[in-house]
């Protein structure tokens, strides 16, 4: 019969209730004292070898206390050991830090120092590029050369903003301004003619050479110049289809109006003319959106504003007259 050695281990165990226990499940061939004989002689053999087994497993436990106290030393004498060279190169990285931070400061001396002798040469550069330009832009604007011209102008410009206001260069900046105004009276013709007749590539051509040299502003002028003159025809329409006699007359001895031979009422005409302008700026805006995708949206505007500025004193004396008109018509 094995031995259970389970029940040893309960906390509640009862030796009694074991004995007992073990009595019951006896052979019922076995006598009592055989059985009880042979369980002790078990328990017995048992107990030796659990005796035998803890006797080895603490001398083995004893040997590995002396090693792991000596692991213990090691770790911490490398810990020890650590912590010095951590400190170290702590003191190194703050020496080193201290020595940085003045090269640093150094260079960055020598940086200023750099970046400024750099710009003096650039100055340098600008101010003998400006005097080539100035004794050549005259053989450039001989050669009709428009574009190359205006990338000229600018870089004269550019020289001038670098070199500052230097009394010796200060004839140049009258001849650029003298020259700016010379180039943008040749552009000009050659805008009119573009904007005329629908020329887009030539339109932005110019446009370019305008905005290259300042004169952007000068554009949208001339835009308006060109346009305006047919938009006041449409308006002045109104007075070339009246007869020369269809005005109303004072007499100044009777203070009695005569009026002449009927001819368009310029209630009937106006509506006609807004008619006609809104065509004709829906015209321009689809044009320009084409030609001047970036200006288009002030370019009409303008061009609308201009147009009433325009039209405005006469269009107040037109208004007037067609109240007296009435008026007398009523009288009469």
């Amino acid at each position: 019969m094995m031995l259970d050695l389970g029940p040893f281990s309960d906390e509640n165990f009862d030796r009694k209730k074991w004995v007992n226990s073990a009595c019951q499940s006896r052979h019922p061939q076995d006598s009592v004292d055989k059985h009880l004989v042979d369980l002790e002689m078990k328990i017995q053999m048992v107990s030796e070898e659990i005796g035998a087994s803890l006797e080895e497993q603490s001398a083995s436990s004893l040997l590995r206390v002396p090693r792991a106290t000596r692991e213990v030393i090691r770790l911490r004498d490398d810990a020890v050991s650590l912590r010095s060279a951590v400190s170290s190169i702590l003191d190194k990285l703050k020496k080193a830090e201290g020595l940085s931070a003045e090269s640093v400061m150094a260079l960055a001396k020598y940086d200023i120092v750099k970046q400024r002798m750099e710009a003096a040469y650039e100055t340098l550069q600008d101010a003998a590029g400006l005097t080539q330009l100035s004794s050549t832009v005259e053989d450039v604007f001989a050669s009709g050369d428009l574009p190359r011209a205006a990338e000229t102008l600018a870089n004269m410009s550019h020289c001038l903003s670098a070199v500052g206001e230097v009394a010796e260069f200060a004839n140049v900046r009258k001849q650029l301004e003298v020259l700016e105004d010379r180039l943008d009276s040749m552009v000009q013709p050659r805008l009119t003619d573009a904007i005329s007749n629908r020329k887009v590539e030539v339109v932005q051509d110019l446009r370019g050479i305008l905005i290259r040299i300042g004169r952007f502003k000068s554009m949208g002028l001339h835009y308006t110049k060109v346009h305006l003159k047919p938009i006041k025809q449409l308006w002045e329409d109104f007075d070339t289809k009246q007869p020369p006699s269809n005005k109303l007359a004072t007499d100044k001895t009777s203070n009695e109006f005569q009026s002449a031979a009927p001819g368009i009422l310029f209630s009937t005409w106006l509506p006609n003319f807004y008619d006609e302008l809104l065509l004709y700026l829906e015209q321009e805006w689809k044009w320009c959106m084409v030609a001047f995708p970036e200006d288009y949206k002030s370019l009409v505007p303008k061009l609308l504003v201009e147009t009433m500025v325009a039209v405005g004193a006469s269009f107040v004396s037109l208004v007037m007259l067609f109240q007296k008109q009435n008026h007398w018509e009523k009288v009469y």
